[in-house]
């Protein structure tokens, strides 16, 4: 954060670890390259990535292994625009939770303590919040996913079971012009069996439609 002194930088210490402890994730000062390495994070780091404030500052970890990699890019273009334009830069993404899995956080950020001879920030500030709203909606999706996977599982499986109704209609249609004015009650089955299989067919269609549908609406 900015340098201060005295009584100052200790209220400023403490009002800054106050703010941090209030919210669902954390305040930071990062490096301003690639692999946006910590020089100082809230006591609200932990809480959110699992892993140890001081030791993460200490070792100058990189933080962009804790971002998905596939939300990577997006972050990296988002920080770079805001540091050209000067602005500042506003990121959703995900973040590698503690014990497996992602949360979606959200980021707003900007540099500062620009370099004498580049002019570049040296440093980038900002504060990454937890998105649990977006977390628990991924979460349902995914389960949403299984579901929709689960019933075209089913669907095929039906598909198969008209497949061999319409066999075994077209077995009872050969059977009964074998048996000639015997097989009369062969041939009504058969006629039904087929006109079962077709509606059913037409109907399992449709929902298979539907579940095309459902799927794409699923995917993040």
């Amino acid at each position: 954060m900015s340098s201060v002194s005295g009584a100052a930088a200790i209220d400023l210490v403490e009002y800054t670890e106050n703010i941090g402890s209030r919210i669902d994730g954390f305040l930071y000062r990062g490096l301003n390259r690639d692999d946006y390495a910590m020089v100082w994070v809230s006591s609200g780091f932990q809480a959110l990535t699992g892993e140890d404030g001081d030791a993460f500052v200490r070792q100058r970890k990189s933080f962009s292994v804790l971002i998905h990699p596939e939300d990577l890019q997006s972050v990296n273009d988002a920080v770079a625009q805001a540091l050209e334009t000067g602005g500042r830069w506003q990121v959703a993404y995900r973040l590698k939770a503690p014990g497996g899995g992602w949360r979606y956080v959200h980021e707003t950020g900007g540099g500062c303590d620009p370099d004498p001879v580049t002019g570049m920030p040296r440093y980038l500030d900002g504060i990454i919040l937890e998105s649990g709203r977006l977390t628990r909606l991924a979460e349902k999706l995914d389960s949403g996913r299984a579901s929709v996977k689960a019933m075209n599982g089913s669907i095929e499986q039906i598909f198969k079971t008209l497949k061999t109704l319409r066999l075994l209609a077209l077995n009872a249609r050969i059977e009964a012009a074998r048996a000639a004015e015997h097989g009369v009650g062969f041939n009504v089955v058969a006629q039904e069996m087929n006109s079962l299989a077709t509606t059913s067919e037409g109907v399992m269609k449709l929902i298979e439609a539907e579940l095309g549908r459902l799927n794409e609406a699923v995917k993040l």
